[in-house]
């Protein structure tokens, strides 16, 4: 080969190499890190090019439901909007939905309206980057528990909240168990489908993805959502988190789930330190269909759990028991 031939050669490499690290971000976008924007305008374009005449329910206004708009500002000004559902009940607790990674506010409706119905004021939000909240990137990170703690300072800022619990669903359930751990101020946590380790979580996403390509776009993702973290991704094990959390926790988790295995959840489960736990298994759900397969059995275990933990005050009358002899 002739010097020219390897000049040649060897500089288009170069630009290959070039054009590969220029691209790469581009080509890996994902919706890991930019989920999908599932609001309103995206259930009814679904709904109609699906031709379905019943656009699912929009807002907690279309079950009757009593809700105020409750939108807060993050640390760093991006706007994170939600319903806030109060209930009559005034010794209530409070309930904070915590939805999974591509889901919103919108996708918990009727979590929403099973939970107030047995008694609970109930807050659900859109993470940042997800529903109409703000935000490009999404990470479960320092900024996620960064949320959390900004949410919970309003809404123990309301008279009427007692107790506090997160309901953390998938991605979710490990912002929940961060924040219980670096936070403190929730009395309770609800996780259903929690993963074991993100490393594991992110090997499992990006084969899903990539398929074997996943070799050659997985370092770069890594990289991403060690920076978006800001801490190595190994360092959210919930398994090894759990052994520090003593906030009473219920497990929930799905026979046939194989976004977040059966097994992961068990082992956070026995991994945890909390003296008040308990595990739910839905036998014949998957992933997306936990509540639905489990229905009331789901909603009446997630209720009883909060009132075993929680247990409401009895109200005070002015008339003494009469005693019988």
């Amino acid at each position: 080969m002739n010097i020219n031939k390897l000049f040649y050669s060897f500089s288009s490499l170069i630009l290959l190499i070039s054009a590969f690290i220029y691209l790469s971000p581009a080509l890996i976008s994902n919706d890991f890190i930019y989920p999908l924007r599932i609001d309103s305008t995206y259930i009814r374009y679904h709904s109609n090019q699906n031709n379905l005449s019943d656009t699912t329910l929009l807002n907690p206004g279309n079950e009757e439901l009593i809700f105020q708009d409750l939108n807060i500002l993050s640390s760093n000004g991006l706007e994170l909007q939600g319903w806030y559902v109060p209930t009559i009940d005034t010794p209530a607790n409070t309930i904070v939905i915590i939805h999974d990674i591509n889901q919103s506010k919108i996708m918990v409706l009727d979590h929403i309206r099973q939970l107030h119905d047995r008694g609970f004021h109930v807050y659900a939000f859109d993470l940042r980057a997800h529903g109409t909240s703000e935000g490009t990137t999404f990470t479960p990170g320092l900024s996620a528990v960064e949320d959390m703690k900004v949410i919970i300072d309003s809404l123990l800022q309301k008279q009427e909240t007692k107790h506090i619990i997160l309901f953390g669903m998938g991605i979710g359930s490990a912002i929940a168990m961060q924040t219980a751990i670096f936070d403190g101020r929730c009395d309770g946590l609800i996780l259903q489908s929690p993963f074991n380790n993100l490393s594991t979580y992110l090997n499992r996403y990006a084969f899903k993805k990539w398929g074997p390509m996943k070799y050659l776009w997985y370092p770069i993702f890594e990289k991403k959502v060690k920076k978006l973290l800001q801490y190595p991704i190994t360092e959210l094990d919930l398994t090894r988190i759990a052994s520090f959390n003593t906030t009473p926790t219920l497990f929930i988790t799905a026979g046939q789930d194989d976004e977040i295995f059966t097994s992961e959840t068990l082992q956070v489960y026995s991994a945890s330190a909390a003296e008040k736990k308990a595990l739910f298994l839905v036998r014949e759900a998957n992933h997306y269909n936990i509540a639905v397969v489990g229905g009331e059995k789901y909603y009446n275990k997630i209720a009883n759990f909060i009132q075993t933990i929680l247990p409401k005050p009895s109200k005070k009358t002015r008339f003494k028991k009469l005693a019988f002899k």
